[in-house]
C-alpha cells in the first residue's frame, strides 16, 4: 500500500480526472471500470490528517 498527501484542490482535480478517465471506457473493459470505481470510492472517503506538517508540496 502507498500513501500520498494531497491538498484539497489536488484531491478534487484527481477526482475529476479519474471520473473523466472512467467515461473513456466501455463495457468491454469491466475490470478497468471496476478498478477506477474503487479508486474513486477511496478518494471520496478521504479524510484530512490531523497534523498538517505531514503535507508534501
Amino acid at each position: 500500500m502507498n500513501t500520498i498527501h494531497l491538498t484539497d484542490e489536488e484531491l478534487e482535480i484527481t477526482r475529476h480526472g479519474m471520473t473523466a478517465y472512467l467515461h473513456s471506457f466501455g463495457h468491454d473493459e469491466a475490470d478497468t471500470v471496476a478498478l477506477i470505481r474503487a479508486v474513486l470510492a477511496r478518494l471520496a472517503a478521504a479524510q484530512p490528517e490531523s497534523d498538517p506538517s505531514h503535507a508534501v508540496g
